[in-house]
């Protein structure tokens, strides 16, 4: 039997529902550890973990970094060097004009202007007119959205113009993301579970975008919420509640009761 559940009530942004947050103290109480694997930036993942006794360690990024939120410190971090991500910010505005675009260092997320139709500052810092200004170094995520065009075709040719410089994957329905070639949500699984010495077989995953993907085929055992991606659901082999019907919470448990009987 499954635990009982909160009922469901709307979340704020970044916010662990209260069914999710008990599913996770149950995953504890069974020895499992529950690690945030997420496009988020460490400064976001680290207000989620704080509230949700997640951890000790978090792939934040897309798998661009690793970091031990225990001791608040940086293991690894993987980022598109200075010329390259200069280079691809320059060929996808000549394929794609009117893109918007924003970078992401290890702690600012920089967008341009109209990259969000609201400012959120503890997430992000103000609008500026060219990301191309901020890049000064290596960057470890570049994402970018256009007004008009679909995200499949965006993506295409994301894909087609820098597919074998960079990963590109998604986040959500709306931006393209990019990231050092060979990163992702499953490369970063990998080397959590190389530090905590856990073998790929004793791995689950649930996810609900595009970026999820590598992650969901890279797990034993993997689920997809019932409104994620197509991508999504087509990687995993369980499909759960929605989002907002507490579908980790409902995985979580479900793990609990298949291999804790």
């Amino acid at each position: 039997m499954f635990a009982e559940r909160e009922p469901a009530v709307p979340l704020q942004l970044g916010q662990i529902s209260k069914s999710n947050l008990k599913a996770i103290a149950r995953a504890r109480e069974h020895q499992i550890t529950s690690v945030i694997s997420t496009a988020r930036s460490i400064k976001s993942v680290r207000q989620i973990a704080s509230s949700g006794g997640l951890g000790p360690l978090a792939v934040c990024q897309n798998g661009a970094s690793i970091y031990d939120l225990g001791s608040d410190r940086l293991i690894s971090h993987t980022p598109i060097e200075k010329d390259l991500a200069i280079s691809i910010i320059l060929n996808i505005r000549e394929q794609v004009p009117g893109v918007i675009f924003a970078i992401e260092k290890l702690d600012r997320f920089i967008p341009e202007h109209d990259f969000f139709a609201m400012s959120v500052p503890d997430l992000f810092e103000e609008p500026i007119k060219d990301v191309l200004t901020e890049i000064d170094k290596p960057v470890t995520k570049i994402i970018c959205k256009h007004p008009q065009l679909s995200h499949a075709d965006l993506n295409d040719i994301a894909v087609g113009t820098c597919g074998n410089l960079v990963s590109t994957t998604s986040a959500g329905r709306d931006w393209v993301d990019f990231q050092a070639l060979g990163i992702s949500k499953a490369s970063g699984l990998a080397h959590v579970g190389q530090i905590l010495g856990w073998d790929q077989s004793e791995c689950a995953a649930i996810g609900d975008q595009s970026n999820d993907v590598p992650m969901l085929e890279w797990a034993n055992y993997s689920a997809a919420t019932a409104n994620a991606s197509d991508e999504a659901k087509a990687a995993a082999n369980w499909l759960a509640p929605a989002n907002t019907e507490d579908g980790v919470a409902v995985f979580i448990d479900h793990l609990i009761h298949k291999f804790n009987k």
